[in-house]
């Protein structure tokens, strides 16, 4: 099964390694290996692929930004795959599209990149993740300000990267059915506590108490999953210790 995995960084490479161990052929699609979703001709590119995985980013905290973006990216990755009648398993967050963190430029990128992917792909499946255990060193390097990086107020139940890839890997592969998986880690924590168990002691952590509606939302744990979604992957502290191993 030949599969167009669209979008580098951390995520492309986590799904493009679950895939080649589900037996699949992934091939990646980024800027690295000379596609970019927003100029390149999609429907061309990516048509011999029989399933087209969309894990674009581009981290921005302005919602214009954020929308115009992800809406870009996923009509392409919808032209693609109706031209050839692909599959489109499209990566997003587990909360991300509740009204109380609408105000957070991102999310509501990712709000509007699904609603899209609804409307233009008939052959849709959504994976939707929390936070990657990965998010707390992205924050760092995001939030790093000279010695100093700082770290929002949220409580969260993320979830490894490499879990995610595998759910995302079993959608593609048939191994599951159905139009979205929820999948999230064993433990609730925050982004505090995943910051201060970092190894990397190059900056200082410095709490930051976001003053608005999204920001509430982050601490409260309005981000936190239901109970009975699917729980996958091992716990923080495991992650952590296999990583430094």
């Amino acid at each position: 099964m030949r599969v167009a995995v669209v979008g580098g960084g951390a995520s492309g490479t986590a799904i493009h390694r679950a895939l080649t161990e589900h037996g699949a052929k992934p091939e990646l699609f980024s800027r690295t290996t000379g596609f970019d979703v927003l100029r390149d001709d999609a429907p061309a590119r990516l048509a011999e692929a029989e399933v087209i995985v969309e894990a674009t980013g581009r981290f921005t905290i302005s919602r214009r930004a954020a929308t115009e973006f992800f809406t870009r990216s996923t009509r392409a990755v919808a032209a693609a795959a109706r031209a050839s009648g692909a599959r489109h398993i499209l990566l997003s967050i587990v909360n991300g599209d509740l009204p109380q963190v609408q105000g957070y430029g991102y999310l509501a990128g990712k709000t509007a990149q699904e609603r899209v992917a609804r409307q233009e792909s008939p052959n849709l499946t959504i994976v939707r993740s929390t936070q990657w255990f990965e998010f707390a060193g992205q924050n760092i390097d995001r939030m790093k300000i000279g010695p100093i990086a700082l770290v929002p107020a949220m409580t969260i139940q993320p979830v490894a990267l490499d879990a995610v890839a595998d759910v995302i890997a079993d959608a593609a592969t048939g191994v599951r059915t159905g139009a979205l998986h929820e999948v999230a880690g064993p433990e609730a924590t925050t982004l505090w506590d995943m910051t201060t168990q970092l190894s990397d002691k190059r900056v200082t952590p410095i709490p930051l108490r976001i003053p608005s509606r999204y920001g509430r939302a982050f601490r409260d744990g309005t981000l936190l999953p239901a109970p009975g979604i699917e729980v996958a992957g091992p716990r923080y502290t495991e992650w952590l210790n296999a990583r430094s191993a």
